[in-house]
């Protein structure tokens, strides 16, 4: 083995995703790039092929036509003439045909197996059978929570001891430069896709009952449809705003810069995570990093992440929503107690921590071999 280890990231969704595995992924790159590892180099692979704009049946073929060729051949291509010994996709997919470099692979939830009604099926039968294929070669499938890692051997054929568990951490957003709310009222935030996983209309109806009594209070949603047309939710979640006549005290900003992300974050009066799946809950930290009350589900991995710094409710009962949602607006003990939590569970995130991680898995992996998954 050389005396030099060359890691490779594939760079792809730097300029592809949007959401948690754009912030995924440009958190590692500056992580590494600060890295000064004896005996470790990096190398970042960017995507160079445009993108196939269009959200309509042909460009959506055109695009997973695009996204299979770099994995499987541009990628393992790249990787090899650049003369890493391990490559490292962030997206579920590494490639199948790696000459003269292992793999690794970060599977952040396990949905594709979990909610395949979310997915256009024949592209779903196409992405696991490529997904598991490639998993089979890698040094270890990275999960980002201990639950995530449960899920995923529960529903792929891969070993539980092949899938090292490595905690992703909050993105530090600069905020605008105002000390006033982008809206004149105080409100709850979520952020995230309009996806139908977020039980998004069920906070909807929650938030009916919170602003029966609170009518002086809105709910900020920032984020925008997903791709997928079978996992978007916006469709009903507009006719729940309509049915509960909240047209004037619930925003939806769509797509928003991190700047304009930060701004929401830094005045709200309380974050709702009503998620009924989670691989790791990335935006409880992201509150966490602004200091703002969080009420979450306590499902899946979401306590595992939040910890002592949230409030927990059965994201499946409405009133119990509501009631966590007004103990925010009363400043119960709780809830304060909850956020003086926070720091201490943040400090257990770090994106220098991941990088590190990854770095000693790879490193270790490398030296001592692997077994197929």
């Amino acid at each position: 083995m050389p005396a030099t280890i060359k890691i490779a990231l594939d760079c792809r969704d730097v300029n592809v995703a949007t959401t948690g595995t754009h912030t995924y992924l440009t958190e590692l790159i500056a992580a590494f790039a600060k890295q000064h590892t004896d005996g470790v180099t990096f190398i970042f692979i960017k995507h160079f092929m445009g993108i196939m704009p269009g959200n309509n049946a042909f460009s959506n073929l055109i695009r997973h036509f695009q996204f299979f060729w770099w994995k499987q051949i541009t990628l393992p291509i790249l990787t090899f003439f650049k003369g890493a010994d391990i490559l490292i996709c962030t997206d579920y997919v590494a490639p199948i045909f790696t000459p003269g470099f292992k793999t690794m692979v970060v599977f952040h939830d396990a949905f594709f197996w979990e909610l395949p009604q979310y997915y256009n099926a024949a592209w779903l039968r196409l992405f696991k059978a490529v997904a598991l294929a490639a998993a089979k070669k890698v040094i270890c499938v990275v999960a980002p929570s201990h639950f995530a890692k449960k899920q995923i051997a529960l529903h792929t054929s891969i070993r539980p001891e092949k899938i090292k568990v490595v905690y992703e951490a909050p993105k530090k957003f600069v905020p605008l430069h105002t000390k006033q709310s982008l809206t004149n009222r105080p409100y709850f935030l979520h952020v995230g896709t309009l996806a139908k996983h977020k039980n998004l209309p069920k906070l909807i109806e929650a938030f009916a009952v919170v602003a029966a009594n609170n009518p002086s209070i809105a709910l900020v949603m920032v984020g925008g449809a997903p791709t997928s047309v079978h996992n978007n939710d916006l469709p009903a979640i507009e006719a729940a705003i309509q049915k509960h006549q909240l047209q004037n005290q619930i925003i939806l900003t769509g797509y928003v810069s991190s700047s304009e992300v930060a701004n929401w974050y830094t005045h709200a009066l309380g974050y709702v995570f009503p998620s009924i799946n989670e691989g790791f809950g990335l935006p409880i930290l992201e509150a966490m990093y602004h200091g703002i009350p969080i009420v979450a589900s306590n499902n899946t991995c979401l306590p595992e992440i939040g910890q002592a710094g949230a409030l927990y409710f059965d994201p499946y009962n409405a009133l119990e929503i509501a009631s966590t949602m007004t103990a925010v607006i009363n400043r119960e003990d709780v809830v304060i107690a909850s956020v003086n939590a926070q720091q201490t569970v943040l400090q257990q995130f770090s994106w220098d921590q991941t990088a590190r991680h990854l770095v000693q898995i790879a490193t270790e992996g490398l030296k001592s071999g692997f077994k197929h998954a």
